[in-house]
C-alpha cells in the first residue's frame, strides 16, 4: 500500500511539473503578457498624471504671468524629457518580457551543444 501511494504521489507531481512547463510559455505570452502590457500602459499614464502642470498662484499683473509663462515652459520640456525616459524604459521592460524565454532557450541550448562538442 505505501508503493501504491508513492506511485500515485509521484505519478501526480510529475504530471503537474510535465503540464506547468506545456503550460508556461502559453501563459507567457497570453496572459503574463497581457499583465505586463496593463502595467505599463498604468505606468505611463501614472507618471502623465504625476507629470501633469500645477495650477500657479493666481498672479494676474503682467511680471507674474510672464513669470508664470516663463516657468510652464521649463516645466513643460523637463516634464516631456523625464515622460520620454520613462517611455522608453517601458518599452525596454516590456521587450525583455516578450525576448526573455527565446534568449534563455537560446543559451540553454547553446550551452549544451558545447557539451557535446568537446
Amino acid at each position: 500500500m505505501i508503493n501504491n501511494i508513492f506511485f500515485k504521489a509521484f505519478k501526480v507531481i510529475f504530471l503537474e511539473i510535465i503540464w506547468e512547463v506545456i503550460f508556461f510559455p502559453i501563459w507567457w505570452y497570453t496572459q503574463g503578457l497581457k499583465r505586463v502590457i496593463l502595467y505599463v500602459w498604468n505606468s505611463l499614464k501614472n507618471s502623465s498624471r504625476s507629470l501633469a502642470l500645477p495650477i500657479m498662484f493666481g498672479q494676474h499683473d503682467r511680471e507674474g504671468r510672464l513669470i508664470s509663462f516663463l516657468m510652464r515652459i521649463i516645466l513643460t520640456i523637463s516634464r516631456v524629457l523625464v515622460f520620454i525616459v520613462l517611455l522608453i524604459l517601458n518599452i525596454i521592460i516590456l521587450l525583455i518580457w516578450i525576448l526573455l524565454p527565446v534568449v534563455v532557450i537560446w543559451l540553454f541550448i547553446t550551452n549544451f551543444e558545447s557539451l557535446w562538442k568537446q
